[in-house]
């Protein structure tokens, strides 16, 4: 049985060994693999590029970023890519990073052809990559082994600044007013927010990056290999998904079951037309423009997955999430998810996730559905799809609509006899 395909082959009781044995890679492979990049990261640093005449300034390279799996830490042992960000000096605000991003890619382009040190680890197939955002593509070999590794590099504007502080920190919202005011295309500035993605996986615990790599396993071997040209979603949607089932299903214990914690993924992707779920550890709803941003995602086709570092990006839209949710139902009738014969249970996690959700932003969404012109009826039935049910009632809503009828959009006082709103957040989870 090739150790590929054992997955599905083996019992739940014995997913601990398979990841350790079988996905996990060694440190040998992936000190070979640092060291080719190191070589990439040496000649982007060291490099400025010149030649286009819509670009009238030095281009420097501030600072490289390994992002993806090899970044955050859940790499697999199959794993043949590598993603890196490099942020430039010649953009200052998001909208150069749009208008110059085409041009830096041909300049980088004629540059990596005629590096020297890459030409030694075998260049090949260089070529700008169509994506989201674009990027450079090319293949070197590792020194030893001769793998062919894939390298991607995606030039981003550092927004951040050079302030490490603020890779851990909720973000100043000019920040964000100034992403969403540059209207590209969602997950087009993302990687600007590179390190914040990887660090959002990266510290978390030992055995919750087994899970990931679990559930990549799967993702890669029994969706993605099956269907090479469906338009599938990214795998750091599944990673969010993951991230997002431990800690509404374990309150964030380091110690759990890999068993449960898969099965629950699985269970959750098979009914992905009702997931909802945000985060809010670098944006909140306090100012108005990024609070209109994130309403506005609300409301769009489910399943809804906000990328934790950028309001702008729902990671989960546009996906054929259908096919993933057939490869998961599938799965659930293996022997991955069953012990004894009998299946595996999952955790306890509401299908409709708002973190920190209370009742000033409850109150919000009332304001916002008022303001569009929906109806007290419609305005509940709303707020319930989106954060389940009796989280709002209609009698409850017509109170703030006459409250805001009378001019007063006072989100601090509950309209005239109402009594105290209750939002228990468990129920909104």
């Amino acid at each position: 049985m090739a150790a590929m395909q054992a997955l599905y082959y083996t019992p739940a009781s014995k997913l601990n060994s398979f990841v350790s044995q079988q996905l996990q890679s060694c440190r040998e492979w992936k000190e070979e693999v640092l060291q080719v990049v190191q070589t990439v990261e040496q000649f982007l640093r060291h490099e400025r590029f010149y030649g286009e005449e819509e670009l009238d300034r030095e281009v420097r390279v501030l600072k490289v970023v390994k992002v993806g799996s090899l970044g955050n830490g859940t790499v697999l042992r199959s794993t043949r890519e590598v993603e890196l960000v490099a942020f430039l000096s010649c953009f200052r605000s998001f909208q150069e990073e749009a208008r110059y991003h085409k041009a830096i890619l041909r300049m980088m382009r004629e540059k990596v052809q005629y590096c020297q040190d890459l030409q030694w680890l075998r260049l090949g197939d260089l070529r700008v990559c169509k994506g989201v955002p674009h990027a450079l593509a090319f293949t070197i070999q590792t020194k030893v082994t001769m793998e062919l590794i894939t390298v991607r590099i995606i030039p981003a504007y550092r927004v951040l600044g050079p302030s490490e502080l603020r890779i851990t920190s909720q973000l100043p919202p000019e920040i964000y007013v100034s992403l969403i005011e540059a209207c590209g295309a969602p997950g087009n500035f993302s990687p600007s927010f590179s390190e914040l993605q990887r660090n959002f996986v990266k510290y978390r615990p030992t055995k919750l990056k087994s899970l990931l790599r679990l559930v990549k396993h799967w993702y890669q071997q029994h969706v993605e290999n099956g269907c090479p040209k469906a338009n599938l979603p990214p795998i750091y949607a599944l990673e969010l998904l993951t991230i997002y089932a431990w800690e509404m299903g374990t309150q964030k214990e380091e110690n759990f079951m890999l068993d449960e914690g898969f099965t629950t993924v699985m269970e959750l992707l098979r009914e992905y037309k009702f997931i909802c779920i945000y985060w809010t550890k670098h944006y909140t709803f306090q100012n108005p423009v990024i609070e209109d941003c994130v309403r506005k995602q609300f409301i769009k086709k489910r399943p809804i997955i906000l990328d934790p570092v950028d309001p702008t990006h729902n990671v989960a839209e546009g996906y054929r999430w259908d096919i993933v949710a057939q490869r998961a139902r599938q799965c659930l009738k293996q022997d991955c998810c069953y012990n004894n014969r009998e299946p595996v249970p999952s955790w306890e996690v509401k299908r409709n996730f708002c973190e920190t959700m209370d009742k000033s932003k409850l109150c919000v969404i009332f304001e916002y559905e008022f303001r569009r012109g929906t109806n007290a009826a419609q305005t509940a039935q709303n707020v319930n799809e989106v954060f389940g049910k009796a989280v709002a009632n209609e009698h409850t809503v017509r109170q703030w609509f006459e409250k805001f009828y009378s001019g007063d959009f006072n989100l601090e006082n509950e309209p005239r006899g109402l009594p105290g709103t209750k939002v228990d957040n468990g129920e909104l989870w």
